[in-house]
């Protein structure tokens, strides 16, 4: 593979698929971009989808601890031998064109898809849409999360210019769902569905709802579309910002019964289903490291706010519980704003311990406890994320939540680290 490198454009999936025979063409899809929220509402809609009966694959990434995480069909990981065997038979093709690491994956997860005869994969991008990988798919519906600031070096300095990008997997003939967005990007999205002569949906016109949450941060819902209706549903995943990730799947959900797809098959989803999807969100697809209290040690809590309008989300939510104050183990990657990141964080955190996640993007522990020290915050040192976390333990009271948090790498590395201790 090209390094783990980004390149943009479609040649080169093309060029996979059509080795293979073009797989994606095999099978039903729900495309998801966006910049937060996205893996949360991906896996909504695949929970939801499972509970009405259908056979589901689930795309993602990245993954947090095993490779295998990014593709599942009905909640199982691919085999690694399948993934070995894909990839040996794409060898040549990968090697001809130079495909990157996110090219070839994708041809994987679509032939695999395509292979186990899914009734209906929900997919997410990997960066921005237009000219993303996955965007080869004719999609039944497509699904846009919150768009904010984040790989502007790909994707633009500008908020217009990322939602062009997030909005390039909006297809002519194909309906489309949006979340909440700032005026800026949401007219983008208007003028790119006009464009398609599609109708852009908004979700939080679609479904009416209310979300109460508890002093530890379980969340009930109410949500109730014109075909779909939940009531006082505890959400299978804690935290405030997931009633917006949930009103977002039900809309997609409202619009699929709309366009009758579901009575082609079974008529399998109906508001039981998608409030059984909702609640055993975690069980169905394996989805962690959303504001996830681990259950060997109910101090620690992981997530994996990667920016700063998530770290933002993460940190008013800690302020609405009554245990606010935590000692965090942040991690970053240095292209992230991770200057508003540990501005944010430090408003909940006693103290903030610094750490370095194993991989070239990360900004350097030291680098970010000299950024802190420039600004007036104080932030401890704790090199490796293994480190991070037994000084954490060290320093934390016994009755203080310890929050792992700054990028799914650093929440990854942390999950295999405490599994090991508590295997």
């Amino acid at each position: 593979l090209q390094g783990r490198g980004i390149k943009f454009g479609l040649h080169n999936i093309k060029t996979l698929l059509r080795s293979v025979g073009n797989p994606e063409r095999k099978f039903h899809s729900v495309h998801i971009a966006g910049t937060n929220g996205k893996g949360s509402t991906a896996s909504f809609i695949a929970s939801v989808m499972m509970e009405g009966g259908y056979k589901t694959g689930l795309y993602t990434s990245p993954h947090l601890v095993r490779f295998t995480e990014r593709v599942k069909v009905d909640g199982d990981e691919i085999a690694e031998h399948r993934l070995i065997d894909y990839a040996n038979r794409l060898r040549p093709e990968i090697e001809k064109v130079h495909a990157t690491f996110f090219e070839a994956t994708t041809c994987i997860a679509f032939q695999y898809f395509a292979d186990e005869e899914v009734d209906i994969a929900v997919v997410e991008t990997g960066l921005g849409g237009r000219l993303d990988a996955t965007n080869v798919l004719k999609p039944l519906i497509s699904v846009i999360t919150s768009i904010s600031f984040d790989h502007m070096g790909y994707l633009g300095n500008n908020l217009r210019s990322i939602a062009r990008e997030k909005g390039g997997i909006i297809k002519n003939g194909v309906p489309c769902v949006t979340g909440r967005q700032t005026r800026e990007a949401l007219d983008t999205l208007k003028r790119i569905a006009e464009k398609r002569r599609v109708r852009l949906h908004e979700a939080h016109k679609l479904v009416k709802g209310n979300a109460k949450s508890s002093r530890i941060g379980n969340l009930k819902v109410s949500l109730a579309s014109n075909r779909l209706k939940v009531d006082g549903l505890k959400l299978g995943l804690a935290g405030a910002f997931q009633f917006e990730n949930a009103t977002v799947a039900l809309s997609a959900m409202e619009i699929l019964l709309r366009k009758r797809w579901f009575s082609k098959r079974f008529d399998g989803v109906s508001s039981r289903s998608v409030g059984r999807g909702l609640l055993n969100v975690q069980k169905n697809t394996g989805l962690h490291g959303r504001l996830e209290t681990l259950k060997g040690d109910r101090r620690i809590v992981l997530d994996v706010a990667h920016n700063a309008e998530a770290m933002e989300f993460l940190v008013i939510e800690l302020q609405s519980r009554s245990d606010n104050l935590v000692t965090a183990v942040f991690g970053v990657m240095a292209d992230k704003d991770y200057g508003a990141m540990i501005a944010s964080l430090s408003r909940v955190a006693k103290r903030v311990i610094a750490v370095t996640p194993r991989i070239q993007r990360a900004l350097k522990s030291s680098r970010l406890c000299s950024y802190a020290r420039r600004n007036g915050i104080h932030v401890l040192d704790g090199g490796t994320v293994k480190g991070g976390i037994r000084k954490a333990k060290k320093l934390a009271d016994p009755a203080e939540k310890i929050l792992i948090t700054g990028s799914h790498y650093v929440v990854g590395e942390a999950l295999q680290y405490l599994h090991e201790q508590t295997a």
